[in-house]
C-alpha cells in the first residue's frame, strides 16, 4: 500500500507532489499523526493535508519508514533531513535508525575522501544537538576528535571553540 492511491484516504501536498496514504497505517504508526487526524485539528476533515518545511523525498522516505518499518536514505545529507521529520512527528526509532546512517556513513569513507568532501562534519554536530540527536552528537564528538588532523583544518572548525560540548541531554538539564 507504501505510496499507493488504492484505498488511500489522505494525500499530502509536500512541495506541489501528491502523496497518498492511509489514516490506519499512519495512526498506528505515529502518535503525532494520531493527534493530527483527531477531530480536534482540521486535517481530521481534509482529504488534502499540506506539508510544509520537508522535502517530498524527505517525507517520502518519513513515510516508506511508518509503512515498512525500514529507512534507507541514500547519503548523510538525506538521512539526516529524515532524522530531522522522525524528530518533528516524534518517531524516535526512526531517529535512531537515522543517527545510525550517518555514523555507517561517515565511517565508511576513507580519509582522503573525509578531507575533501562537502559535507560539513562540524555542521552535523550542531544539527544532531540542535535536533536532540543525542547518540550521533557523542558519536561526532569522538569521530572529530578521532580526525582531529582533517577537521582541525576546516573553517568551520574554529566555530567550536569556547562552546561546551555536552551531550543534548545534559545541556538541557544546565
Amino acid at each position: 500500500l507504501f505510496n499507493s492511491p488504492l484505498y488511500s484516504d489522505v494525500i499530502f501536498m509536500v512541495q506541489g507532489s501528491v502523496l497518498p496514504a492511509h489514516r490506519a497505517v499512519l495512526v498506528a504508526r505515529c502518535d503525532v499523526m494520531a493527534a493530527m487526524f483527531s477531530g480536534k485539528y482540521a486535517e481530521a476533515r481534509s482529504r488534502v493535508v499540506p506539508i510544509h518545511g520537508v522535502s517530498s523525498d524527505t517525507f517520502l522516505s518519513f513515510l516508506e519508514y511508518l509503512y515498512t518499518d525500514s529507512c534507507c536514505p541514500a547519503s548523510v545529507l538525506q538521512a539526516m533531513a529524515v532524522l530531522v521529520c522522525a524528530e518533528m512527528y516524534q518517531v524516535k526509532r526512526l531517529q535512531h535508525l537515522c543517527e545510525v546512517c550517518v555514523c555507517a556513513y561517515l565511517q565508511s569513507m576513507p580519509s582522503r575522501e573525509l578531507a575533501s568532501t562537502g559535507i560539513s562534519v562540524i555542521r552535523l554536530l550542531r544539527r544532531a544537538k540542535c535536533h536532540n540527536a543525542e547518540q550521533l552528537y557523542i558519536w561526532l564528538l569522538h569521530f572529530i576528535a578521532n580526525n582531529y588532523l582533517i577537521f582541525s583544518h576546516k573553517p568551520d572548525f574554529l566555530e567550536l571553540s569556547g562552546q561546551p560540548f555536552y551531550p543534548p541531554s545534559v545541556q538541557n538539564d544546565k
